[in-house]
């Protein structure tokens, strides 16, 4: 299975145009984010943040079967609009706790996660041993599908205490890994830590160990 992250971003998109942090300030192309988004095999997508016209060109959104969305927060919906004007037939899934279907022989099931008290959010379980969950203010809810997963893709809003419906990156670091099953374990949703993309790599890496590591916009991984 394909996965592309077409966005690895927060709320806002990165950089901040007025910060002169380091994070902000990077030429790296990796510390360029929009917002949070995957496409799988191509054909199905994991939310549409209003980026989305600058993430899939007009051949990507021709070749889209079925959007799915994990909660309704502007940072992934606000891109439905520009799709629909083109493709009117797109299948929207706004999926719901203890929903499992298979798109494309890709298997999904939906999880409650906590993050909002204004919108549902879901975690995904992906062909049974991938685990997304892009927003979210505790992991309790989804220890049981992260035991069964071998990769995680998790909340990275957040370093140092947790607000705003967001668990941050030192406790999720904490709570996922005693999971010995997890073989990697990226972070997206990545948000305005004034760190850069490699040091926030050395420090994940070094609160936790090598499994884990963050994602960044157009990384691909075959799974």
């Amino acid at each position: 299975m394909k996965m592309i992250f077409l966005g690895t971003s927060s709320g806002e998109a990165m950089p901040r145009e007025t910060c002169d942090c380091l994070q902000c300030q990077s030429k790296n192309k990796k510390d360029k984010r929009l917002r949070s988004s995957i496409l799988i095999e191509d054909k199905i997508l994991i939310d549409a943040g209003p980026d989305i016209l600058k993430q899939l060109n007009s051949d990507q959104i021709n070749n889209l079967d079925t959007v799915i969305i994990t909660h309704e927060h502007d940072d992934h919906i606000a891109g439905l609009k520009y799709l629909l004007r083109t493709r009117r037939d797109l299948r929207i899934i706004r999926m719901k706790p203890g929903q499992h279907f298979k798109l494309l022989s890709v298997d999904f099931f939906a999880f409650k996660v906590l993050h909002s008290k204004m919108a549902i959010t879901i975690g995904l379980q992906i062909n049974n041993n991938i685990v997304y969950i892009s927003d979210s203010s505790s992991l309790d809810l989804a220890i049981k599908y992260l035991q069964e997963a071998n990769i995680a893709i998790l909340d990275g809003s957040v370093l140092g205490r947790s607000f705003g419906g967001h668990l941050a990156i030192n406790e999720i670091v904490a709570d996922v890994k005693p999971l010995k099953n997890l073989k990697k374990i990226y972070f997206t949703h990545n948000g305005h830590t004034h760190k850069t993309h490699q040091e926030m790599v050395k420090l994940v890496q070094s609160l936790g160990d090598a499994r884990f590591t963050l994602a960044y916009d157009g990384l691909e991984l075959k799974i």
